[in-house]
């Protein structure tokens, strides 16, 4: 009999998505990431799949509260601006307004959202399989893969609840994480510090929760050894994970005008 079921278990098909991990991952996440971390397949396609849908869904909520804000903001006028002929004043004016298309409001946006979610996710699991791999872990490749993308689960949550603020206000978030403790205009090394708190979070420490957990289901390490080889990973894609947001605050102080003509 014992046979019998073994060999049914081996013939049964597999499932190609697992979402009804999603619940279990979140709120009883011992046994679910045993489950991960155990599987013979990779099965992080399904935690990727949410967090790809809610970016979209989250880049079309925001969509029009981007074009309102870029509207409101009028365009920085020369200094002899008053001395100009209507004509060139008009010109000026409607040269350097804001572009309100789809494609730069919710296109580019959307696919940002999803480099974050894909990249990230790579590099992540990148990261966490060397570590681990260092630390002594006889984890596979996959197991630590199926791990790093189900550890991103508590962001569909943040994403959620980010859906749910702009719907309410009308308002983008501007602030996330602890970046409210430096000043909105820093620069240099200080925006890349904002940059970086702003990635600080409690779903990051729900991350942190589910990758020990997971990774010393599957590791073999001690709890203290996995604890250390996940901050580890988190610190280094962290420090990673803040270089575009850097990068791009310093290129929101420029300012570009588009060409126009007086005649």
């Amino acid at each position: 009999m014992a046979n019998i079921e073994e060999i049914e278990e081996i013939q049964q098909p597999k499932k190609p998505l697992r979402f009804d991990w999603v619940l279990p991952v979140l709120f009883r996440p011992a046994r679910a990431l045993r489950e991960v971390v155990q599987s013979e397949s990779s099965t992080w396609l399904t935690p990727l799949l949410i967090l790809s849908l809610l970016a979209i869904i989250s880049a079309l909520v925001a969509g029009p509260i981007r074009t309102q804000i870029a509207l409101s903001k009028p365009p920085e006028l020369p200094a002899d601006f008053q001395y100009w002929s209507p004509d060139a004043q008009q010109k000026y004016m409607e040269a350097n307004q804001p572009n309100t298309s789809p494609l730069f409001m919710v296109v580019f946006p959307a696919l940002g959202a999803l480099a974050w979610v894909w990249i990230g996710w790579f590099l992540l699991a990148a990261i966490l399989h060397m570590i681990l791999t260092l630390s002594g872990s006889r984890g596979s490749r996959s197991a630590d893969f199926s791990l790093a993308g189900w550890s991103m689960l508590p962001y569909a949550i943040r994403t959620l609840v980010q859906i749910v603020a702009m719907l309410v206000t009308h308002q983008m978030v501007t602030r996330p994480g602890l970046s409210g403790f430096l000043p909105a205009d820093a620069t240099g090394g200080l925006a890349y510090l904002g940059a970086f708190l702003g990635l600080i979070d409690v779903y990051l420490i729900w991350q942190i929760v589910l990758l020990i957990i997971g990774a010393s289901a599957g590791s073999g390490l001690q709890r203290a050894r996995v604890s250390g080889a996940v901050l580890a990973t988190l610190l280094i894609f962290l420090a990673l994970e803040a270089l575009p947001g850097f990068i791009g605050a310093q290129l929101s102080t420029l300012t570009v005008n588009r060409p126009f003509f007086l005649f």
